[in-house]
């Protein structure tokens, strides 16, 4: 799935990128810019969007070809300041802008088509470059404005008077970008809410083994009562080309600093005579299991008065499998969308392509409901785009009449 959305998106980036260009250079001739200025601009649009994806693909098909353990460019804040970060605006400007285009050229082709004359040149240069200026300022503006925010949820299901405090994280993904200052930010954030429980739906690195240290060290640093406990995300499998090695050096490092990374198991808490199952699914892309293994894991849960299910990823044959088997569903992976572009008027989470829980808290049935968190750091492209950061919080209430 992941490489279909891959390959789709450089394919519209690409196609996209092509007429984007083309329609630019025509707006500018028919502005009066000289050829000079219009052949730099056409060189500028091609290397801020296929500059970067070409020497990513270089590297990529160099560190197999020499067998290096780990396929990850090499990182650090400048390069990603000239060239990814470049790329990603100039991609989201030009797929934001792209529609706009498309129905000036529609427009113009219409009313050559039934009434014998296009629009003036002036005006269709005009209608092409606006929309363009205008996803140029807002789209960086509004990266900068995100980038710092860190949303704290609170949620309170039940209605007794007995409260067993849950604290619900995900996606730190820690790396050069998600570095010290935004994992203590997070932790201190999180420690502040004196839960009894710290769940996770894991992605505790990012890409490479570089940051398995401080990354397990940020996991250890939360507190709780009872401890801290992850599910597998994918991310886990991503520290080297084998993934049995990457999952196993993250589980040392979070063991290590006692925070349990769970496989396909329920661990059992108790509050004030109340049994709490917590069953960890690893489910995420490079790790399904069979229908009927989830069926028996889930039905490990039967007898408690509350079951969770905590899980990396949660879409739609999940959905199915988990309704009405477990009273709540903790899931993360979609960082809200993380890069959510301008559809028309309104901000659109990309990650509705893969799953209808996308962010926040959603009732499956009667018994069953799902909170999922946006998370905290960055995937692919290194910022936010209409999606802050966030941390739940999940007080269940204990008393009588309620589960």
């Amino acid at each position: 799935m992941w490489f279909v959305l891959a390959g789709t998106t450089l394919l519209i980036v690409a196609v996209g990128g092509i007429y984007t260009g083309r329609r630019v250079q025509a707006a500018l001739r028919d502005l009066g810019a000289s050829e000079r200025l219009i052949r730099r601009v056409g060189h500028g649009i091609r290397w801020f969007l296929f500059g970067y994806p070409q020497l990513f693909i270089l590297f990529v098909i160099v560190s197999l070809v020499a067998g290096r353990e780990a396929v990850v460019p090499p990182v650090s804040t400048w390069l990603t300041w000239l060239l990814a970060m470049p790329f990603w605006v100039s991609m989201l400007v030009m797929l934001q802008a792209l529609p706009y285009l498309l129905l000036v050229g529609v427009a113009n082709r219409c009313a050559r088509r039934f009434h014998g004359s296009q629009f003036p040149r002036r005006w269709r240069a005009l209608a092409t470059v606006l929309p363009l200026l205008v996803f140029l300022i807002y789209t960086p503006a509004r990266i900068l404005m995100d980038r710092n925010d860190l949303n704290l949820h609170h949620y309170t299901i039940g209605g007794g008077d007995s409260s067993f405090r849950i604290v619900f994280v995900g996606d730190l993904q820690q790396d050069h970008m998600t570095g010290p200052e935004r994992a203590e930010e997070f932790i201190a954030l999180a420690n502040a809410q004196q839960a009894d429980l710290v769940l996770s739906a894991g992605d505790w690195i990012n890409t490479g083994p570089d940051y398995i240290d401080e990354a397990t060290a940020s996991a250890g640093r939360i507190q709780s009562r009872l401890g801290t406990f992850s599910a597998e995300g994918d991310h886990e499998n991503f520290a080297y080309r084998d993934h049995e090695r990457s999952m196993r050096e993250v589980r040392e490092g979070l063991a290590h600093n006692q925070v349990e990374l769970v496989h396909n198991e329920v661990r059992w808490f108790e509050h004030e005579g109340r049994r709490i199952a917590a069953i960890f699914l690893a489910y995420n892309y490079i790790y399904r299991p069979p229908e009927a293994e989830i069926r028996a894991l889930l039905a490990k849960g039967a007898g408690a008065d509350y079951c969770i299910l905590v899980t990396h990823q949660f879409d739609a044959p999940l959905v199915a499998l988990a309704v009405d088997e477990v009273d709540l569903v903790l899931a993360g992976h979609t960082h809200g969308g993380q890069v959510n572009p301008v559809v028309g008027l309104w901000h659109v989470p990309l990650a509705r392509i893969e799953t209808e829980h996308v962010e926040g808290r959603y009732r499956l049935s009667k018994r069953t409901e799902v909170i999922v968190t946006a998370g905290i750091g960055f995937s692919l492209a290194p910022f936010r785009y209409a999606s802050p950061a966030s941390i739940e919080v999940i007080d269940l209430r204990f008393g009588d009449g309620s589960r």
